[in-house]
């Protein structure tokens, strides 16, 4: 039976945390020995590893930064896994560094975002990719960006989109209501463009149209930009309108709930937010950027708008609004078709094993 470790900074309320602990036990259930490893002490998604007896630890020494690196070698070396797959930069890195420094494992590295651009970070990431023997980005948009600025990497290029519980995640219909609620799941911080949707929502209400926004995504960091985004909701009086909550570890619940989900990113990978909102079920209104446009098809399950322009969210949002009850019908029935047709756990975790045994 292989030895495999999972490796991620932390078990946090992350998109990329949430596919970690999902793939650990897809791979259990595959009769695989699985661990889960972290280094720092967030816990969002422990208890999903412990009700599931999957095996979890953090690193001893490696939440000092000082000692990270040898502390995370020593770990490896005294685990001896078959095979280390690592989600997330730094952990991708540190764990090509412990290869080049003689530990003597398969290692598959994660890519989970869409690089927007290449500074002095990105250069050594990049460089220590060498030991790697595979990169698995979750999107074809971050595939296509590494193999045309690293043509060396593209042997190893695999790429593997997210998957959702088809079960956890079911599908349910609604009508729609005469005031929509429009549910967004994702950290508030500068990169999800929080500011530029409450601006889409003042244009919103500016032409007098109807709806409420509920925002799950406050943590305990980026708190100079939620106060920001909360001074923003009150300058423009849209407290009526718009709430910020925290993280939820129901938010199916908050699919069902809502008539619409929406996500203004800037740059994505594969987004899990959007996914398991399309398996239940939900229209979906988003940037046009990266992957999106593969899940999110304009007026057929969603609508796409320009993530850098306040009026062109607004505009899509006001698209959505106006739906009539059957055009909203079909969109319901269009997500969840989508979703079951691209985002099967089944093949996502086939495609895992086939790399870990070189195949």
């Amino acid at each position: 039976m292989k030895r495999i470790l999972l490796f991620t900074d932390s078990l946090g309320a992350g998109g990329a945390q949430r596919q970690l602990v999902g793939l650990s036990l897809l791979l259990q259930q595959k009769g695989y020995n699985v661990k889960v490893c972290t280094y720092h002490h967030l816990d969002f998604y422990k208890s999903f590893l412990d009700d599931n007896k999957i095996e979890n630890e953090l690193i001893p020494g490696a939440a000092n930064a000082k000692k990270r690196i040898l502390s995370i070698i020593t770990y490896f070396k005294k685990e001896r896994p078959d095979c280390v797959i690592a989600y997330q930069e730094t952990p991708s890195l540190i764990s090509c560094v412990a290869k080049s420094l003689g530990c003597k494992f398969r290692l598959i590295v994660s890519e989970r975002n869409t690089t927007q651009s290449v500074g002095v970070k990105e250069r050594v990431r990049f460089f220590f990719y060498r030991w790697a023997d595979y990169i698995v980005p979750n999107s074809y948009a971050q595939e296509n960006f590494l193999a045309s600025h690293y043509p060396w990497m593209e042997a190893k290029l695999s790429t593997i989109s997210n998957f959702v519980d088809l079960n956890r995640f079911a599908y349910t219909m609604k009508e729609k209501r005469e005031i929509p609620l429009i549910v967004i799941a994702a950290s508030i911080w500068p990169p999800k463009n929080a500011l530029g949707l409450i601006q889409a929502a003042k244009l919103l209400k500016d032409r007098d149209c109807k709806f409420n926004i509920e925002w799950y995504g406050i943590t305990e960091a980026n708190s100079e930009y939620l106060s920001k985004c909360k001074d923003l909701i009150a300058q423009t009086e849209l407290k009526d309108y718009i709430k910020l909550l925290p993280k939820s570890k129901q938010i199916q619940d908050q699919y069902r709930n809502c008539d619409f989900f929406c996500l203004p990113s800037f740059y994505e990978g594969t987004p899990n937010v959007i996914c398991e909102a399309m398996s239940c079920g939900r229209p979906v209104i988003c940037s046009d950027v990266c992957d999106n446009p593969i899940y999110v098809a304009e007026g057929e399950n969603g609508f796409l708008f320009d993530p850098t322009k306040p009026s062109s969210i607004a505009n899509a949002i006001e698209r959505a609004l106006n739906v009539t009850s059957d055009e909203y019908k079909n969109l319901c029935k269009n997500s969840r078709k989508k979703a079951e047709h691209l985002l099967n756990e089944n093949e996502f975790v086939d495609k895992y094993i086939n790399i870990i045994n070189n195949k």
